[in-house]
């Protein structure tokens, strides 16, 4: 991808597809509102005189469009109404200078990045009810969201993760060197991570029960890490800004969780999404490795 491809995704809040079959923005409207996404519904709207399909209030900062440019479908966010465009670019350059998107930037490039796998869907001709990420695979259909101190890796090998009210829902207890990490859950070991030190790139291994369920491999790069590798025999993707932590985490192609920044909660603290309950310990686990991935390109 080159430096303004804004083809693919990734967090960035900005995409384009090829319009292939020729939609209009009526055209656009029509499909879009009958397919259910987490982000809201649609409707038509303008940006300064140019129709657009808008979704309102996707976060508090920011609303998310998407209409026809010329032979291309372009979709991004925009600062949303009420909010001026001087405070949006201010809260936008607050993030890129402490190297983090703050809450509401973050959710809204999660959302062009769910429209724009919905847009790709139906350029290729598919018949589609609802995105990938419309319905979490938990009990209350809603992803769910716990909480991870900044550099909790890095200050000490014990720390908790703790939902919304703060009450500590994960126990984590590293050994002296880092190396090894006990992920616990009421009491209960349900997961053990471990890095390898021997390997020219970091290479982590998730164990539970004693078996390998998960092998994770940095890949050399100049720029932002890369993590990829398997979970359950399944290809796993970090996709997105480990460094400025927002990122997805995709196994088989499926995103089971993302985590950003959630300074609006408590101060310094991570968030991490949950969309698959079944593999929700996994999820914490792979949040647990970005951060000590984060921390040692940080002491580079």
């Amino acid at each position: 991808m080159g430096l303004f491809d804004f083809s693919g995704g990734g967090n960035m809040g900005y995409a384009s597809v090829d319009n292939k079959r020729n939609f209009t923005n009526e055209d656009l409207l029509s499909e879009l509102s009958g397919i259910k996404v987490s982000f809201g519904t649609p409707v038509m709207g303008d940006i300064k005189g140019t129709q657009s399909v808008m979704y309102k209030k996707v976060s508090d900062d920011f609303d998310v469009f998407v209409r026809v440019d010329k032979n291309k479908i372009i979709m991004g966010k925009i600062g949303t109404d009420g909010v001026s465009s001087v405070a949006t670019a201010l809260n936008m350059g607050v993030g890129m200078f402490l190297g983090h998107k703050n809450e509401d930037e973050s959710t809204a490039d999660r959302a062009v990045d769910e429209l724009l796998a919905v847009i790709k869907r139906l350029e290729n001709g598919e018949s589609v009810t609802e995105s990938e990420l419309a319905t979490a695979n938990t009990s209350s259909g809603e992803a769910i969201a716990l909480y991870m101190k900044q550099k909790a890796i890095s200050l000490k090998p014990k720390f908790d993760i703790f939902d919304l009210d703060e009450n500590p829902v994960y126990h984590v207890e590293g050994d002296i060197a880092r190396l090894n990490y006990s992920i616990q859950k009421s009491g209960v070991e349900v997961l053990k991570l471990k890095k390898k030190l021997v390997a020219i790139m970091p290479e982590y291994t998730v164990e539970k029960g004693g078996r390998e369920i998960a092998r994770i491999k940095k890949k050399l790069k100049l720029t932002n890490p890369e993590l990829n590798g398997t979970v359950d025999g399944q290809e796993l993707k970090i996709a997105g800004d480990i460094l400025g932590y927002d990122f997805d985490i995709l196994v088989g192609g499926k995103a089971i969780g993302h985590v950003d920044t959630a300074a609006t909660v408590w101060s310094d603290c991570y968030r991490i999404r949950i969309f698959d309950e079944d593999k929700q310990d996994v999820v914490i686990a792979l949040a647990i490795i970005c951060d000590s991935v984060q921390n040692s390109e940080n002491n580079n």
